[in-house]
């Protein structure tokens, strides 16, 4: 497997009128919402159960990958959320949602054949927590014609909404060069700032260069999302898949999830354990605190 067009011949996909006007809405806004997933839809309650067996087995050791030197025994991740992350290496049912066709649709049109999967991970707060301030979660651009780099996908499995807290961004904000600091010191909202309320087994595709955030789940209800996170393929991945992904895991891989996870005998190797905005932003701000969240 060499491309992503030989993936969409092989999985029979195609681009269709209703795909092209989501990827317009990306390029235009910074995002676009995919109503429903019929995978996720047929997969739902399993994603659930196997997402609550893994909060109850992992405890308050549930994300730390990738930020392992940060670890403290008992210490939760997030206090106010269950957090979970490499899970592709955790059930093949997770490795399923990288042949999503709606997923590989929208990004090829934003990215072309230049992409892989770099890690998924899941968050659910708690009631009365769960407010973030803006933030990006790719590196700043540094012109207004700079692509797009990285694309995150939010897969929610619950119903979201202002109750229990609704996803927050500001449009158009992807085409901004710098940092959210650069423009304004206060990051605890904006007047441009809209709330996306989505069902389940809906998918926002969002450029990691928009400003947004999480808000506060006031009812308490449950609100699980996957984060899918894909780059450009000459891009270290937010976890690297070779390091993260245990050898029986890689063995099972099929060459469409090898391709898509950069994990090919000629793929580019990194370095790179872990690559995220987080470090960057600290060094640049000489702060320990990336986002602000309860």
């Amino acid at each position: 497997m060499n491309s992503i067009k030989e993936i969409f011949d092989e999985l029979n996909i195609f681009l269709d009128d209703t795909d092209k006007q989501l990827i317009k809405d990306f390029q235009e806004n910074g995002y676009c919402i995919i109503q429903k997933s019929n995978f996720v839809v047929k997969n739902l309650d399993n994603f659930r159960f196997i997402i609550d067996e893994l909060i109850k087995k992992e405890s308050w050791r549930g994300g730390w990958e990738g930020k392992e030197e940060y670890l403290k025994h008992g210490k939760k991740f997030n206090s106010g959320a269950d957090r979970l992350a490499n899970l592709f290496n955790k059930h093949e049912l997770f490795l399923k949602l990288l042949s999503e066709e709606n997923i590989l649709k929208i990004v090829y049109g934003i990215l072309g054949n230049d992409f892989k999967v770099g890690g998924l991970d899941m968050r659910e707060p708690m009631k009365g927590t769960g407010w973030q301030e803006l933030h990006i979660d790719w590196l700043p651009k540094k012109t207004l014609d700079e692509p797009t780099q990285n694309i995150v996908g939010f897969i929610f499995l619950d119903d979201t909404n202002k109750e229990n807290g609704s996803m927050r961004l500001v449009p158009k904000t992807h085409k901004k060069t710098g940092w959210i600091d650069d423009y304004q010191k206060d990051k605890s909202s904006h007047p441009n700032e809209i709330f996306v309320n989505v069902k389940e087994s809906s998918i926002v595709l969002m450029d990691a260069n928009l400003w947004h955030s999480g808000t506060t789940n006031n009812n308490g209800n449950r609100r699980r999302v996957l984060y899918i996170d894909v780059r450009r393929r000459d891009i270290p991945q937010l976890l690297n898949q070779r390091i993260y992904l245990d050898e029986t895991t890689q063995e099972k891989l099929s060459n469409i999830e090898k391709y898509l996870l950069g994990l090919r005998e000629n793929d580019s190797i990194f370095e790179d354990r872990v690559f995220t905005v987080g470090n960057v932003y600290r060094k640049h701000f000489k702060t320990d605190v990336v986002v602000n969240q309860q």
